[in-house]
């Protein structure tokens, strides 16, 4: 009986000291990591205030490369919201962006399998005194209340919790360097929507210089006014310079007007300009046949129309773009499109350079002394 009760004191001892360790033990933890990135700031705030990058910088994608994601929410900012669910490992879970400072810091509420209440990752950007280098501090803390199972488990912030925030701030500095590296902080960028319309267009190109550029541009609008004199149709908006390729020498691209309809005739015959559909390409080289020479009312393999001679024509791109102005020289084009691609790039906005995803500007008004403003457009998908 002496040893049953020596065996029950013991153990109230034993409690005793767990609770008491349990109380004196922290009811708070916190991890942090930084890494120094040479990226604009505006674009690091950019890509950590919208959860659509989550995928690239996720620790749990890594866990589980088949993790499933859904969005709710806004796209940028306070709001935004990503929802995950994966493996056994990774479990669900939940980022919000709770509050965000521009070019300065960004919080998300995190809800995972990890030990504690009142999670939060905090983002912090330092730029360097000569701006040339910004310091990304990416915190982790969390709450354990009186739950003395919670604060035991906190002894434990610097494994997989520590490891996850490292992972996190590694993959995210390793996404930053893959954007390109321009700053767009005094660019006005918008997502507008664009309303396709039909245009007949020339495909030419120019080696890269103003002067020869400007040539190859007034020699193809020149062609159009042509056609569009011959089939009956007139201009309707502002012509348009759509890119296929900006080469190290050349410039490859269209030039494109709107214009009035999507019917009109030529020599007796009837014709209607629709949205450019592919046509199936040949798989096998060998038993491929030479392509019949294209005549008025024929299709390419880009699925745009001849009309004449060397205008096509086609409705335009239709949907979701990203747009900025720029009074000044043409000269500044390639950057402006440049900003372009960094900035859907951090906001999560898909784009493909291919067909209808082009970059086209357009000459939105001329001033009395000769200056133009452009507008330039990038096709996105949402």
């Amino acid at each position: 009986m002496t040893r049953v009760l020596e065996l029950l004191v013991s153990l109230l001892i034993v409690a005793a000291l767990v609770v008491v360790v349990g109380v004196l033990l922290p009811d708070h933890g916190h991890v942090e990591r930084t890494v120094e990135v040479s990226s604009p700031v505006r674009q690091i705030f950019d890509a950590a205030n919208t959860l659509r990058r989550f995928p690239e910088w996720s620790p749990e994608r890594r866990l589980d490369p088949q993790l499933h994601m859904t969005y709710d929410g806004k796209r940028n900012g306070p709001g935004a919201v990503v929802n995950w669910n994966g493996n056994e490992t990774v479990g669900a879970g939940k980022l919000e962006i709770v509050s965000s400072d521009e070019d300065s810091q960004v919080k998300m509420a995190v809800e995972d399998n990890f030990t504690g209440t009142n999670k939060f990752y905090t983002i912090t950007l330092n730029p360097s005194e000569s701006g040339k280098t910004t310091k990304i501090v990416w915190a982790y803390d969390v709450d354990y209340g009186w739950d003395l199972k919670s604060r035991y488990a906190g002894l434990y912030i610097h494994g997989k919790p520590d490891a996850t925030v490292q992972t996190a701030v590694g993959n995210f500095a390793n996404m930053l360097a893959s954007f390109p590296n321009v700053d767009y902080k005094d660019q006005d960028i918008q997502a507008v929507e664009v309303t396709g319309v039909p245009v007949l267009f020339v495909s030419t190109k120019a080696p890269r210089t103003l002067d020869e550029v400007e040539e190859a541009t007034n020699t193809a609008v020149t062609q159009i006014e042509e056609t569009m004199k011959k089939i009956g149709l007139t201009q309707t908006g502002p012509v348009r310079t759509i890119t296929t390729n900006w080469g190290d020498e050349n410039y490859v691209f269209d030039v494109a007007i709107p214009v009035s309809s999507v019917d009109f005739s030529l020599d007796g015959s009837n014709y209607t300009i629709t949205t450019p559909v592919l046509s199936e390409t040949v798989d096998d080289m060998s038993d491929a046949v030479p392509a019949p020479e294209l005549k008025t009312g024929d299709h390419d393999e880009d699925g745009y129309l001849i009309v004449d001679g060397k205008v096509k024509a086609k409705v335009s791109y239709n949907g979701l773009a990203l747009a900025t102005e720029y009074t000044g020289s043409p000269a500044a084009l390639p950057l402006l499109r440049l900003q372009e691609k960094a900035f859907a790039e951090t906001h999560g906005y898909l784009y493909s350079e291919m067909n209808g995803g082009r970059f086209w500007d357009e000459i939105s008004a001329t001033s009395q002394e000769g200056e133009r403003t452009f507008k330039v457009y990038l096709p996105v998908e949402p």
